[in-house]
């Protein structure tokens, strides 16, 4: 059985995408995952490696995201990806047919990869039960390595997989579909989904909109006819970018610098992606007007990708007349 650690391989901002494999009689086997799935939503950026010596930097926006690839020495060949805001039928449909492929390995989808593995793995989240660990200690102290001749199965493989995926999610006669730096802009991302479209763009929150988001923190259960989940949400890398710029923009204001930004009081619930941030309908309005003062404001592309789903979660709430818990870690 192997034992997999799910650390994640997911971006934290905006990197060069590759060009996708398009020329369907020129695929060599590591092209056919980009060729097939570039079909089911643009791709805004992806890798794929045989071995540790395609693990690159220039692949991974941050210097801890290439330290966590670089950890995991087992799975491979891995096909790791980000869609740009597919529908989450979607990613429900491809969840679905990666977990019914039989073939010559087994390619389990986790974090945004798609990786071959031997056997049917086990994975260990970040916060493990005690009795995993020891086998998670062990792990790290020898971490196992890729058996060349299971790659070599696995890449041969590669392209029956790719092929299965492709006629299951009704992708033969579609085209590849291109993504557009463009669209990380303000504007590109408010431009790109209709206003109260939900879409697989998930962060480090649960989101749920509903009439009483304190019970609902409480028990976990609808509380009204209208509540409802989202797909999209916001990651910690955006919420800390996001919280970093405006601190500095109201400390120039007050010079007053605390765990409160103090021109953006709701926003500021989250300072600690380890609690919950909770607004009651009464509130959205307040936090509609706070997330539209800040659009004005920042420039990091990942407070701008952060605020364009805030604004989006607001909306959805202010619509349904309901309020919004986003969940904690």
């Amino acid at each position: 059985m192997m034992l997999v650690l799910s650390l994640g391989y997911g971006s934290a901002g905006a990197i060069a995408p590759h060009p996708v494999p398009k020329d369907r009689a020129a695929l060599a086997n590591h092209d056919w995952l980009p060729h097939v799935l570039s079909k089911a939503a643009p791709l805004e950026w992806w890798s794929f490696a045989e071995s540790s010596a395609d693990i690159r930097r220039e692949d991974y926006s941050s210097a801890f995201r290439y330290e966590v690839a670089k950890q995991d020495s087992w799975e491979f060949p891995r096909f790791c990806y980000s869609f740009f805001r597919p529908k989450p039928e979607t990613m429900k449909s491809l969840i679905a047919a990666v977990n019914e492929y039989e073939g010559d390995v087994f390619w389990v989808m986790h974090d945004n990869c798609i990786g071959a593995m031997p056997g049917k793995p086990t994975f260990y989240t970040a916060m493990p039960k005690p009795e995993e660990s020891s086998k998670i200690e062990e792990l790290a102290r020898n971490p196992p390595q890729a058996n060349p001749e299971f790659v070599k199965r696995a890449m041969l493989d590669a392209p029956k997989f790719s092929a299965f995926l492709e006629q299951r999610l009704g992708l033969r006669d579609k085209p590849s579909l291109d993504f557009d730096p463009r669209w990380l802009t303000r504007e590109g991302l408010a431009a790109s989904r209709e206003e109260f479209e939900d879409f697989w763009e998930p962060g480090d929150r649960s989101v749920f909109l509903a009439r009483n988001p304190e019970e609902y923190a409480i028990t976990s259960k609808p509380t009204s006819s209208v509540d409802r989940n989202l797909a999209l949400s916001i990651t910690m890398f955006e919420e800390d970018a996001l919280l970093s710029e405006l601190d500095a923009e109201s400390s120039q204001r007050s010079g007053i610098s605390n765990s409160l930004v103090p021109w953006y009081p709701l926003l500021s619930r989250l300072r600690d992606i380890a609690d919950d941030a909770i607004y009651g309908p009464g509130e959205v309005d307040a936090l509609l007007a706070e997330i539209l003062r800040a659009q004005d404001i920042v420039k990091d592309p990942q407070s701008v990708r952060g605020l364009d789903n805030l604004a989006r979660i607001a909306r959805w709430a202010q619509k349904l007349k309901v309020g919004i818990y986003l969940g904690g870690q």
